[in-house]
């Protein structure tokens, strides 16, 4: 069954866990995937914690155990699946959500990584970190078919080590410098979505290989790599910079993605211009940076700068807090999930289960966040 063999990428996953069950301050966990605190430069040089940064973690936590429970049954609703090629559903936003909440807080992690510890070993700890995200992805996505034998397919984990590899390699550059190296790749990128291709004597494109393949496979994987090294211009050191360019950023990003896929509707220009997360083409790349961007900062305005629930929220924070972790284990959940339904089980029961699987992990990740223990990988 597929997925099933995520469950060794589990086991073997090298973590360390740290916990202060003294200490009333939280943890500071040196990751990227982290809540990270960041240094004011008022008089008082206070810490602040951003709760937008755990909030929207979390809910892309969310997002990703809910819809990956969902996903195997047959009988959800097409609006809770994965859109059939051109078209999109809440379910295609998530993915690239979980890879915005990276970006938030990748440039400020490799910059402290930096000053504390140089660039040889701040290069070999992202090289280490993401592609062992990379490889435990593959290890997790190897799956057996008895009939076929193994097989493979190309899953959220590879997506993010390839990412944040490529990400590595132009982080130290300016935003700007970024932002056009990004955008660059994207239109590149639509370029090699048109390279044809033969197979079995049947002609076709990379972009129509991107359907054979989960996220666009590896071929797909450039888009996801755009898409985090974009999202980093746009947020850069975010406890520094003004957030007016994160609104500016996610609505242009989303228009540029809604007029690509009209003109290809209208003209068949460009080739694969459409949106479509299953061909993972750039109009998808772009609406789906703008989407998360504008999401975010709905988050941050509510919940930072006018501080609705006081700095606190026992509802998404948990989830932000351990969410690399949290999205590791939740394959489980999953398993277990396929092994006492049917694969025709009813949606709405279905979506009924996922909830309570979602509750589930949220109340282990309320007891690991206050017992202060978080993940570091």
């Amino acid at each position: 069954m597929k997925k099933v063999f995520i469950v060794s990428m589990i086991i073997i996953f090298k973590m360390s866990v740290t916990s202060n069950k003294t200490s009333k301050e939280p943890i500071e966990i040196h990751h990227s995937e982290s809540q990270e605190e960041f240094e004011t430069n008022d008089l008082k040089t206070k810490k602040m914690r951003y709760l937008s940064i755990d909030l929207f973690r979390g809910l892309a936590i969310v997002g990703m155990i809910f819809v990956d429970i969902i996903a195997p049954f047959d009988n959800v609703p097409a609006w809770s699946k994965h859109a059939t090629d051109y078209g999109l559903t809440y379910v295609d936003v998530i993915a690239p959500i979980f890879i915005f909440a990276i970006g938030l807080t990748y440039k400020m992690s490799f910059d402290r990584t930096l000053k504390r510890e140089g660039y040889v070993k701040t290069y070999t700890r992202f090289a280490r970190r993401y592609g062992a995200l990379a490889g435990f992805g593959f290890i997790g996505s190897v799956y057996l078919i008895p009939s076929e034998g193994f097989s493979f397919t190309w899953g959220v984990l590879q997506a993010i080590g390839y990412a944040g590899l490529f990400t590595m390699f132009f982080i130290i550059l300016p935003r700007i410098v970024r932002l056009v190296i990004g955008v660059g790749t994207l239109v590149g990128y639509q370029f090699i979505l048109n390279i044809p291709i033969e197979i079995e004597s049947v002609m076709m494109t990379l972009g129509d290989l991107n359907l054979l393949d989960e996220h666009g496979g590896i071929i797909g994987g450039i888009g996801f790599a755009a898409m985090l090294l974009i999202t980093t211009a746009i947020i850069d050191l975010f406890g520094e910079k003004k957030k007016l360019p994160i609104l500016i950023s996610g609505a242009a990003f989303t228009a540029i993605g809604i007029i690509i896929h009209f003109i290809w509707k209208a003209y068949g220009f460009p080739l694969h211009g459409g949106i479509s997360k299953e061909r993972m083409t750039p109009s998808y790349v772009a609406l789906t940076i703008g989407i998360s961007a504008l999401l975010f900062y709905l988050i941050w305005y509510l919940f930072d700068k006018k501080d609705i629930t006081k700095g606190r929220s026992f509802i998404l924070q948990p989830f932000g807090r351990n969410a690399l972790f949290l999205y590791i284990i939740h394959p489980l959940f999953i398993l277990l999930a396929t092994l006492y339904l049917p694969q025709s089980t009813h949606g709405a029961l279905v979506m009924f289960i996922a909830a309570v699987n979602v509750v589930i992990i949220w109340l282990f990740a309320v007891w690991m966040n206050r017992k202060k223990v978080y993940i570091v990988i």
